[in-house]
């Protein structure tokens, strides 16, 4: 980074924007990266909600008056993780990544938090450079996993019974039926207050020995927000039923040492993407 982008380098909370200008920003900042990432103001105050994100403690760093970058911030209780991180395209290879970064861990100290964490693609190597830079380490990987119906096969028979459930119900068993800690976007206060997914469950003697909440799309795409289970063999069931009723599923941030992965494979899924999950402690 010159000494004159220094010069001129400063932050803003989020908050000093309005939801559509930091839209705008978000946007930007992930041009051209692997996936398309556009927000809305009604997209980011969902996400507000959902994974905590404090937008008096995310921030837009600018170049002088210019946007240049912008990094989100969220907070639960002593736990702090990067809900969104990027350099605007403009701006890009001029090393701006590392001071943001920094300022965005600082923010996180100064709230008091004790660790902070966020997820990077695995094929992303400048990004996690830049993190590692800051002190971050690897802690796991989380997969990105996905079942396509090939056009010649029928949906799959399920054995046992699949019941629809109610998802509140459900996730008062979230934490008897996760051996692993789940990431931000799928850990239990993200799925309170998700709106309305659908729900399935494995029972036995009224009580869940296995859940899946998703949504469906109305071209028969299916999206995984969270499932638990005691047996592997409950997993496949309910894969079973969801490929009963869908074309396609998504699993998103499913930890790759999880004992279900090989429910997944034997129902057909194959691993599209991987995530680090990276952390430092900030004691």
């Amino acid at each position: 980074m010159t000494d004159q982008l220094t010069d001129q380098l400063r932050f803003l909370p989020a908050s000093s924007f309005t939801l559509d200008a930091f839209a705008e920003i978000f946007t930007r900042s992930f041009e051209a990266y692997f996936y398309e990432s556009t927000a809305t103001a009604a997209t980011l105050a969902a996400r507000v909600r959902v994974e905590n994100i404090d937008l008096s403690r995310s921030l837009v760093m600018l170049v002088g008056d210019e946007p240049a970058g912008q990094a989100l911030l969220s907070l639960r209780g002593a736990r702090a993780w990067c809900g969104g991180f990027g350099v605007l395209a403009a701006f890009r290879g001029r090393g701006l990544a590392h001071p943001l970064a920094a300022a965005l861990i600082d923010q996180a100290r100064q709230s008091g938090a004790r660790s902070f964490g966020l997820e990077v693609l695995t094929r992303n190597a400048p990004a996690i450079k830049t993190y590692a830079r800051a002190g971050l380490q690897t802690q796991r990987d989380l997969l990105v996993l996905e079942w396509q119906r090939p056009e010649t096969s029928a949906p799959p028979a399920v054995a046992r019974a699949v019941e629809v459930a109610t998802p509140s119900w459900l996730l008062e068993h979230f934490a008897a039926l996760h051996a692993l800690p789940a990431a931000w976007q799928r850990d239990l206060p993200s799925l309170l207050v998700w709106n309305e997914p659908q729900a399935l469950m494995v029972a036995q003697d009224g009580r869940p020995t296995a859940y899946v909440l998703f949504y469906a799309n109305p071209d028969g795409v299916l999206r995984i927000v969270d499932l638990g289970a005691e047996r592997a063999e409950d997993v496949q069931t309910l894969l079973g039923a969801l490929q009963d009723r869908s074309v396609r599923i998504v699993d998103v941030n499913e930890p790759a040492d999880s004992p279900f992965i090989s429910a997944f494979v034997a129902a057909g899924f194959v691993e599209i993407d991987r995530q680090h999950e990276m952390a430092i402690d900030l004691a």
